[in-house]
């Protein structure tokens, strides 16, 4: 379980709108011996984001600080669903259109180029039909101390 805490905004029945810091720095970067990526946290600034989130058995309000989580699995099955699934298919594109269609190679890159648009054409139904799907969503896993909070309170 991937896990964040951030401050409850709305409460809209079963959901609940969470802010949290962003966190665009990794644990190398953080503690100074970094990757690089933490210039891309001095370009974002401190900047929070939005997250709605399934309040479960978990009373909330407004104001009160969450830990949040989002399953392994769900962002597993997002990335392979728009990264993956549009991979493939142009490649697969590439590969029919080339072997089927004369002059090859210009054969091969529109059969990728209609491959990857089949394929994120896929991948936005798949969002739009897996959205509300409560497994995908983050939940709320309860209150928080907020000390775990990336870049400060939220």
């Amino acid at each position: 379980m991937i896990t964040e805490t951030g401050r409850v905004l709305q409460v809209e029945g079963e959901w609940a709108l969470v802010a949290c810091r962003r966190q665009v720095e990794c644990a190398r970067c953080a503690a100074g011996r970094g990757c690089g990526g933490g210039v891309l946290g001095k370009l974002l600034g401190d900047r929070l984001h939005q997250v709605r989130a399934a309040t479960g058995a978990v009373p909330v309000t407004p104001g009160d600080r969450v830990l949040i989580g989002l399953s392994e699995d769900a962002v597993l099955r997002a990335a392979a669903a728009v990264y993956l699934v549009p991979l493939l298919a142009a490649l697969a594109g590439g590969v029919a259109l080339g072997l089927v269609l004369p002059g090859g190679e210009l054969g091969a890159v529109a059969g990728a180029g209609l491959g990857l648009v089949l394929g994120l054409r896929w991948a936005r139904g798949y969002g739009e039909r897996h959205g509300a799907d409560a497994t995908l969503q983050p939940v709320v896993l309860g209150l928080s101390d907020g000390e775990r909070c990336a870049g400060g309170e939220a």
